[in-house]
């Protein structure tokens, strides 16, 4: 933290901790992990996740009134390929970013939307290549987030791995918030939520789900 939070916590009404893009394809395109992790993982850097980043601020004497956790909306995304493995536990070797999806058009990231549509459901079952549906692994610990598979094929095409923030893992988050007694949460970015209601029926799910937790 390269700051002395001390020095200036007393004319701060609040601080926005924004515990999101830890790993990204972008930085780090040859491994792909966890992208906004609650809690520390073994063999990881330590402050690389919420609850390290909450507890350097409560440290510096920092008032948990004064600081908001913010929860992402999106999900980051990286190319399998054969030196992957096929477990899709990460972290695990990659081979770069992942494709853009429909809506942000943005190579290897994804609104809740665009990563629940990749995700099983009736409408894509059936499909095949680039369109057949990632294998969801969800985070029965609520420590670390959900992420999403698709191994590559015979001929080493369409792999995919997908590190994503969803309802329940953001409700998990503004449980912890509760809990430690601190300020609130925030959302970035709102716009990322589902908010025509397409994946489940229910319009801004991981807002809801962070309020219903508070």
């Amino acid at each position: 933290m390269f700051m002395d939070i001390p020095a200036i916590i007393n004319y701060l009404d609040f601080v926005n901790i924004e515990a999101v893009d830890m790993q990204t394809p972008e930085r780090n395109p040859k491994e792909a992990d966890y992208v906004a992790p609650l809690y520390e993982l073994t063999d990881r850097v330590p402050g690389n996740n919420v609850d390290g980043l909450v507890k350097v601020w409560l440290g510096a004497n920092t008032p948990p009134s004064k600081i908001v956790v913010t929860i992402p909306t999106h999900g980051r995304g990286w190319k399998m390929n054969a030196d992957s493995g096929i477990t899709g536990v990460p972290p695990l070797t990659a081979d770069g970013t992942g494709p853009a999806g429909p809506q942000l058009q943005q190579e290897g990231y994804y609104t809740w939307g665009e990563t629940c549509a990749m995700l099983p459901n009736p409408s894509n079952t059936a499909l095949k290549g680039a369109q057949a549906p990632l294998r969801k692994v969800g985070d029965p610990t609520k420590r670390f987030g959900s992420y999403a598979f698709r191994l590559p094929d015979a001929d080493g095409e369409n792999g995919l791995w997908v590190s994503y923030e969803d309802p329940d893992s953001a409700g998990n988050k503004a449980a912890y918030v509760k809990a430690k007694g601190l300020g609130g949460i925030g959302i970035n970015d709102l716009s990322y939520d589902d908010f025509r209601g397409t994946c489940a029926g229910e319009k801004f799910p991981i807002l809801r789900a962070a309020k219903y937790r508070l």
